[in-house]
């Protein structure tokens, strides 16, 4: 099969999406947190939104390439586990190791027990937890192609959207209720995107492109008006969710956009085999980096207009880096 250079570039732009996400964020936060509403949490509440998309395009594109394979069980365990438990079980022990030396560093108690609870929970370090969500999707998968051959289209369509509905209120109902589902369910959020990947793959619809990106401009503009006014209701960030309705309109729209595409080999698309691996250490190297400012004391980079560009960037940089250096590592390849 021809390789989807559009596919390509899109992974590495998620890519670069979540690096910006985690870096917009910060700005967004503070203003939530410090009740400040002021140019500084609009550039990051702005930024933030249009990044929301990152995740979905992850499990969107996996779908594309994962629902409808003709493999037994056995086949499909065994490609995907090559693939996804190294990199958990190496970067886990990365992070666990990571965040134990911070904690010593700033002379608090390393909390052995809050490192376990937290692995347990999916979370050894904020961004790893699709890593153990993907898990469930990896696991069901097989399940799913064993099943959708008897359904038609039609009614898979109307499944994945169910399936998106459910995803939207488990979340609004675990928000509300503090809930926390064991990592192994997490998956079933995100089933009616990782379906709807394949179904607009094989879909002949045509849909002008033009219109596909004003429909994500739109969707990401409302995302960050709506969460401003959660942030000030309700002291939160509810519609950054991914489960969310304009989120969900934003990435497909930018998903079916890239599908129309007929990209040829391009710098984002021969960065795409390295996404994994950036997407795993920059959150750790993003995290040194604001450490580092705090104990020089450093506030030049409070202001978004210096510190998003040159964070992002500095972050982005290193991460493709060091992702490099392990994948034409023999051993250290196999992380990420």
């Amino acid at each position: 099969m021809k390789r989807n250079y559009a596919i390509d570039t899109l992974r590495t732009i998620a890519t670069l999406l979540v690096i910006l996400l985690h870096v917009s964020g910060e700005y967004a936060n503070k203003g939530l947190l410090d009740n400040n509403y002021n140019l500084s949490f609009w550039i990051g509440n702005i930024l933030d939104s249009f990044s929301r998309i990152c995740v979905p395009i992850f499990v969107l594109i996996s779908g594309m390439f994962l629902v409808g394979r003709n493999e037994s069980f056995k086949d499909s365990y065994k490609k995907r586990a090559s693939r996804i438990l190294f990199p958990l079980i190496a970067w886990t022990i990365i992070y666990l190791i990571f965040s134990a030396t911070l904690n010593y560093i700033s002379n608090d108690t390393i909390g052995i027990k809050s490192l376990v609870v937290s692995t347990l929970l999916g979370r050894p370090y904020y961004h790893m937890w699709y890593l153990y969500m993907i898990i469930g999707l990896y696991l069901f998968t097989p399940i799913l192609n064993n099943s959708i051959s008897s359904l038609s289209r039609k009614n898979l369509w109307l499944i994945s959207i169910a399936l998106l509905v459910f995803g939207m209120v488990n979340t609004v109902y675990d928000t509300a209720l503090g809930n926390k589902t064991t990592f192994i369910l997490w998956f079933v959020n995100y089933l009616g995107y990782f379906i709807i990947g394949f179904l607009i793959k094989d879909s002949k619809i045509n849909i002008p492109n033009r219109l596909l990106f004003v429909i994500y401009i739109v969707s990401s503009l409302i995302i960050s008006i709506l969460s401003y006014y959660t942030a000030t209701l309700f002291d939160n960030f509810y519609f950054y969710d991914y489960l969310t309705p304009f989120v969900i309109i934003a990435s497909i729209s930018i998903f079916t956009l890239f599908l129309q595409f007929n990209i040829e080999p391009n710098f984002l698309s021969k960065m795409s085999h390295l996404s994994l691996g950036i997407y795993l250490i920059h959150a750790g190297v993003l995290t040194v980096f604001l450490l580092g400012l705090s104990k020089l004391d450093i506030h030049l980079f409070d202001n978004p207009i210096v510190g998003i560009p040159v964070k992002f960037s500095l972050t982005l940089f290193l991460s493709i880096m060091i992702a490099n250096i392990f994948y034409k590592s023999k051993f250290l390849n196999k992380i990420i």
